[in-house]
């Protein structure tokens, strides 16, 4: 299957290839000009391959908790393999694709993949990018809580239940919200013609989906127990990819870093899969928690270089395990 059957249109446009290398090369080349090249190659020899396998398994069951939460939010538990397929897709154009596009392209896979209406498939994805904001939160205030003394505590702790409370009120209230939203539309006459008639017929999709499937208490409970374990593996995967490097900072630390460096992936940069941003971001992070410049970079770098590879493996373990359950029923 070709890469291009899930692109959204505008995709192919030069202009946005063009930019979004230009900003990735720059921030890329500024976190490379720190690095001291015989302190790296020490750091690179003492890595712990044993650490790095396991972290390379706990991204594997992110991949299959994400898969989960996919067919759960689509109704499709009983046909997981398309969710698996779907969410392989999904994490490839993620790192392939400049300026969030892929967050896009994601809507096609789903429609392809799992039968969904594009506007059912959209607010899906939106959904589930709420359980992560709340769930990543609440992980990313305890890491902190481990850091803080008594006084910082107290409004780590507020500022947690501020996020968990927005969060679930959107989602509680997400049909409301796709209602007014079109209610909008109809007022400003905006329902009709073209795009605009498009784009009401995908908010009415959304609201549906999110009345019959995404208001179930069932969906709801399911959605954040695996959205919990989802972002569990992933940072204990990137907590052991630190370890791995024998990085002078704490377990706490470790974690905290782990979490802000996933919230980086939200900053809407015209760069290429968020090459440039992660590295720029993971090494602040790291310089903020002791590490020198040249240390902070050399580490950033070997770290995303196993996240940027790991969606390419994850596809294909998923296609290779995929096709040889079909050729085992045929």
């Amino acid at each position: 299957m070709k890469l291009s059957t899930f692109l959204p249109d505008g995709s192919n446009n030069r202009t946005v290839w063009i930019t979004a290398a230009a900003v990735s090369l720059l921030l890329l080349g500024l976190v490379v000009a720190q690095i001291d090249w015989r302190a790296a190659r020490a750091m690179a020899s003492r890595i712990d391959w044993g650490l790095l396998g396991i972290a390379l398994v706990l991204l594997f069951f992110e991949g299959v908790f994400a898969a989960a939460r996919i067919a759960l939010f689509t109704g499709q538990l009983g046909r997981f393999a398309g969710s698996l397929q779907a969410n392989a897709w999904y994490v490839i154009l993620l790192v392939m694709l400049p300026a969030r596009l892929g967050e896009v392209a994601a809507i096609f896979v789903f429609e392809r993949f799992l039968e969904m209406k594009r506007g059912a498939a959209a607010i899906s994805i939106i959904a589930q990018r709420l359980y992560d904001v709340m769930v990543l939160s609440v992980l990313f205030f305890i890491a902190l809580l481990g850091l803080a003394g008594p006084l910082s505590q107290a409004w780590l702790a507020i500022a947690a239940l501020a996020v968990i409370g927005i969060a679930v009120a959107v989602l509680y209230y997400l049909g409301n919200l796709l209602t007014g939203a079109f209610l909008l539309m109809r007022r400003a006459g905006l329902h009709h013609g073209g795009l605009t008639r498009q784009g009401a017929h995908l908010l009415l999709q959304a609201r549906l989906w999110s009345r019959q499937a995404g208001a179930r208490q069932s969906v709801v409970l399911g959605g954040l127990g695996l959205t919990f374990l989802k972002w569990v593996s992933n940072l204990s995967a990137l907590v052991l990819l630190l370890m791995a490097l024998h990085l002078p900072i704490s377990f706490f630390q470790a974690m905290s870093v782990s979490a802000a460096y996933n919230f980086l992936a939200v900053i809407p940069l015209q760069t290429i899969g968020g090459i440039g941003v992660g590295e720029a971001g993971l090494t602040l992070l790291l310089v903020v928690n002791g590490l020198t410049a040249s240390d902070a970079a050399s580490a950033s770098i070997m770290l995303r270089i196993v996240i940027i590879l790991f969606p390419f493996l994850f596809w294909a373990v998923v296609m290779s395990c995929l096709r040889l359950r079909k050729a085992g029923l045929a």
